[in-house]
């Protein structure tokens, strides 16, 4: 049977997570990429949980897109990939800003040496 979009959900939001609202701090950004580590899940993890592996397999995606694919809100999305890493079931990594990356030559990117000098600059003359 499927959900009309103006239909509420028999459960709120935050069972999903399985702690009844309790939630833990979090570590992890919104734009954290999540993958599968291939561990299999415990006997206490819900069907949610499980469907944030499956969503996960083979691929990475954030706690967003997560949020997302389940139709939950943004911070549901959080506690549920905190928990799955926290047990080892998912691996997390944080994004890494465009000019941050190293170029292929492996040195920094030009816009990044480019904030640095405007920076070193700014020093100078204050």
């Amino acid at each position: 049977m499927s959900r009309d979009k103006h239909q509420r959900r028999l459960l709120p939001p935050y069972l999903a997570t399985g702690t009844g609202g309790a939630s833990l701090p979090s570590t992890l950004d919104t734009l954290t990429a999540l993958r599968a580590s291939g561990i299999p899940l415990a006997s206490y993890h819900t069907a949610v949980h499980r469907r944030v592996v499956e969503l996960v397999t083979g691929g990475s995606l954030t706690a967003v897109e997560i949020a997302g694919y389940l139709a939950l809100p943004v911070s549901v999305g959080l506690v549920l990939a905190e928990q799955l890493v926290s047990d080892g079931l998912l691996t997390a990594s944080v994004p890494i800003p465009d000019a941050l990356a190293p170029s292929r030559a492996g040195r920094p990117s030009r816009q990044l040496m480019e904030e640095v000098l405007s920076g070193l600059q700014s020093l100078r003359v204050a």
